[in-house]
């Protein structure tokens, strides 16, 4: 990317809820995942990655009405050293780092809190290599975690049966949560799939995974394969991406995954991988480009960038 642009990624956010004694624990919203997370202290929400090779942290943060927004960082102490150069003048320096310095980057995030708390939230963030969605998601994760030592009662829910303990409360179990995030399928990928020629959709499903072949179980089975075919030649439609992504999402209990084969409109052999589950692909995440700064921006800062954050709410 140009020093005057930046990437912005689109993703849906929800908060998975996990219990090692019970099956089926109640998940929070998405606003109170993060209101749980404004409880560790903004100095404490700094986590180690690579054996203490990389921190991530939150440099910054703030709610405005149903907006949040928030700067996380990553200090790299594994990364070489940045060299410039101008070659016409044969010149070369080396910016050194000190020894427990690591090299900075930022990335801005924008979560549209949804008034209905049963929805996903919108979430923004801009893009950057090595601080991508994943790795933010884990450092939520970890946040998220922590607050529990904080409030602990928070993560607890009526036992769903009712019962009582000897003092006659309601028994409670322990609850975890996780942030999901889930790409939006891309502008392009709509468009290649209702223009493009459909060669071949797999549903793929990894509940046998492991029944054994043979005798001695030797050879077991990895998955299962679900091949499907389109009428395309005796009849073409244009609406070829919805039908498509309502398949696999009612396929979503048999079948954790599908894998397309497609040929674009320009004639490039194509393949995509999408969860069954919400029919997104990571791999074709829609992405929007901010430009007309006016200014060089920086690849770190330790506090918001107003200019990035105002053309990330105009995506909204």
């Amino acid at each position: 990317m140009k020093k005057t642009e930046r990437l912005v990624l689109f993703y849906d956010l929800i908060i998975d809820a996990e219990s090692r004694t019970f099956k089926a624990p109640k998940p929070i919203s998405v606003r109170k995942a993060f209101q749980l997370i404004e409880l560790v202290p903004i100095e404490q929400r700094i986590k180690e990655m690579s054996k203490g090779r990389e921190q991530l942290y939150v440099s910054d943060w703030k709610q405005d009405g149903n907006i949040i927004s928030i700067l996380v960082n990553k200090s790299d102490k594994g990364m070489s050293d940045p060299v410039f150069t101008i070659p016409t003048e044969h010149k070369r320096r080396t910016a050194e780092k000190q020894e427990k310095e690591g090299q900075d980057f930022s990335v801005h995030i924008i979560v549209q809190i949804p008034q209905n708390d049963l929805e996903p939230a919108l979430v923004l963030i801009e893009y950057c290599t090595g601080l991508g969605i994943f790795v933010v998601q884990r450092l939520f994760n970890q946040i998220l975690y922590d607050a529990k030592a904080i409030a602990p009662q928070q993560f607890e829910q009526n036992h769903p049966d009712g019962s009582v303990d000897n003092e006659g409360k309601p028994k409670k179990y322990n609850v975890n949560f996780k942030f999901g995030f889930e790409g939006h399928i891309s502008d392009d990928l709509k468009y290649d799939l209702d223009n493009g020629k459909i060669q071949s959709i797999e549903l793929i499903t990894e509940k046998e995974k492991y029944t054994s072949i043979d005798e001695d179980g030797y050879i077991q089975e990895k998955c299962k394969i679900l091949a499907l075919t389109l009428k395309d030649e005796d009849r073409p439609i244009k609406d070829k991406c919805s039908r498509i992504t309502k398949v696999l999402t009612g396929k979503k209990d048999d079948y954790s995954r599908a894998r397309i084969k497609f040929k674009t409109p320009t004639g490039v052999d194509r393949t995509v991988e999408f969860d069954t589950d919400d029919a997104s692909a990571q791999g074709y995440v829609k992405k929007e480009k901010l430009d007309s700064f006016g200014f060089d921006l920086k690849s770190s800062y330790d506090c918001f960038c107003d200019a990035i954050l105002e053309k990330m709410k105009e995506l909204l």
